[in-house]
């Protein structure tokens, strides 16, 4: 990373030990609780982080003590209790991972405790629950599907994380509010992700299209999954992967873009925190500061979005720190399928005050793309108060037009 962003850690730093979480993103809290994260483990790691040097360390002390009480109900036979901690253990390991970047040692150590610990999540289970490892390119994919007990032939959400997730971050969604519906799911770490991006595999521009198309290839043969309905659940970054994907995988068959992040990358690696752009090295292996600006300016969906005419909806705040409205509105005019934009009044890139009502409404919306409920020519931009008003038209902040 260049000497400008490395400088401009101190400023992170500082706001850290003032903010906490917010700073990192404002509401953040609300959808990692969402998710699966428990607020007094968030509230136990961020209290006392005075910098991010100190993450590693918060986070691993928070799993050591929800895996000890893990394994104390798990010897006294409380399998529901022992398998809700492990799920916070696992969650709690996988931060430690993530927060450990470049090929470090610590990191791979980190790694065993977050496998170790979500495979006591699948003993516990009261559903099939799979790791999955693909060969690919000389590495491996590493993805978790789950599904409802006895399943067969039924529809299948993919989930894309964005650049600071990884496949665990979608447990609890998955199976709270989608193996319900009588689907299946699959998480995935793809090529500069989580597992698979600590064993081996990173990520280049296009690598990430050849990856989902490996992974519906093993889902189509799986007697769980039709092949016939397999749609993506992209979420920040992730929903830039899967609309390059959409371009070239014809097995798609509708995207749920949420907390988009759709236009270039300008934004992301040079005014966002500095923490994006050494993450984007890592995943990429690329040390030098040009070549990943160069990358930066080919990371743009220009010549993708007119190729994509499946179904695609498009979730994302008004003020989102990582990108421009104005692009995420200049993306969704170039799709060329139905297609919808929802635009949340003053919210960051979590959108997490209304987290709980958009991720299960992008379900919805999935379950109706698979329903053929939108005409070809389906186009519906929605801007979303605060006070919970749903102003349908050209979706523009209201502001925009004195």
């Amino acid at each position: 990373m260049d000497a400008m962003r490395k400088g401009q850690r101190w400023v992170l730093d500082a706001f850290l030990a003032v903010g906490g979480l917010d700073v990192l993103h404002p509401d953040a809290g609300a959808i990692f609780e969402q998710i699966g994260y428990d607020s007094t483990d968030l509230k136990r790691v961020f209290g006392p982080v005075k910098a991010g040097s100190m993450l590693p360390s918060a986070w691993s002390g928070a799993a050591k003590e929800i895996e000890h009480r893990a394994q104390h109900w798990e010897e006294r036979g409380f399998t529901r209790t022992a398998r809700r901690l492990y799920e916070r253990a696992t969650l709690l390991y996988a931060r430690t991972h993530y927060s450990i970047l470049g090929d470090d040692p610590r990191r791979g150590r980190y790694l065993e405790k977050v496998i170790e610990s979500f495979k006591k999540v699948i003993a516990f289970s009261d559903h099939p629950i799979e790791r999955v490892v693909l060969p690919f390119e000389g590495h491996h994919l590493h993805g978790i599907l789950e599904t409802p007990p006895n399943a067969k032939k039924l529809p299948c959400v993919i989930m894309l994380p964005g650049m600071d997730m990884f496949k665990e971050d979608w447990h609890k969604l998955m199976e709270q509010r989608i193996l319900p519906r009588g689907w299946a799911a699959f998480a995935l770490d793809g090529p500069g992700q989580g597992e698979s991006l600590t064993k081996g595999l990173k990520m280049s521009l296009d690598n990430y299209d050849r990856a989902i198309t490996a992974v519906i290839d093993w889902l189509s043969a799986h007697p769980a999954i039709d092949p016939e309905r397999i749609v993506i659940m992209g979420s920040s970054m992730g929903s830039w992967w899967a609309t390059r994907a959409a371009a070239v995988e014809p097995r798609i068959r509708a995207i749920a873009a949420n907390m988009s992040n759709l236009g270039d990358k300008f934004v992301l690696l040079n005014q966002a925190q500095p923490s994006f752009m050494a993450n984007l090295m890592y995943m990429t292996g690329i040390t030098d500061t040009e070549e990943i600006q160069a990358l930066s300016k080919a990371m743009t969906l220009d010549d993708i979005a007119p190729k994509v005419s499946i179904p695609y909806l498009i979730i994302t705040g008004e003020n989102d720190e990582l990108t421009t409205l104005d692009s995420s509105i200049g993306v969704y005019g170039k799709l060329r399928g139905p297609k919808e934009l929802w635009i949340y009044q003053y919210e960051f890139h979590p959108i997490g005050p209304q987290s709980d009502e958009w991720l299960t409404a992008s379900l919805d919306w999935l379950e109706h793309a698979l329903e053929d409920c939108f005409a070809p020519k389906h186009e519906l931009r929605t801007f979303i108060t605060k006070q919970g008003e749903y102003l349908e038209g050209s979706g523009e902040p209201p502001w925009w037009h004195p």
